[in-house]
């Protein structure tokens, strides 16, 4: 049963549809990504924008769409994608604790992986 909650909210759910952010591809066009960033970093508490900034890395077409002008592009990508991936994902489902400093908008995220990550989620490394 879980396995179909994941596979509906992953795949079927627009996670655009509960945030203010215009592009519907941040966080969850290539969440698997950030799994096998959790899996690789996750032991140690890492900011959000160290896990936002590895993603875009690796998928530079995402910095091209337009986010609203309230801050800067890279504060608000980075935002759109903690927000997405982190907080109303991940940690809707347990799979990572996170530790915040600072007020809403302005807040700092720490982002541990959960025991139950490593539980349910597995990395196959193709490359090893």
């Amino acid at each position: 049963m879980l396995e179909v909650i994941l596979n509906t909210f992953t795949r079927k759910f627009n996670w655009a549809y509960y945030d203010g952010y215009s592009s519907i591809q941040i966080g969850q066009v290539v969440f698997r990504f950030t799994f096998i960033l959790l899996e690789k970093y996750g032991k140690k508490k890492r900011l959000d924008s160290f896990y936002a900034e590895k993603y875009f890395n690796a998928f530079p077409y995402l910095l091209e769409v337009n986010m609203p002008a309230w801050d800067s592009i890279q504060k608000n990508l980075t935002r759109c994608y903690s927000v997405r991936f982190f907080e109303r994902f991940l940690d809707y489902f347990g799979l990572i604790g996170i530790d915040k400093v600072g007020l809403f908008y302005d807040e700092i995220l720490h982002i541990p992986k959960a025991e139950l990550f490593d539980k349910l989620i597995q990395v196959h490394h193709i490359f090893e």
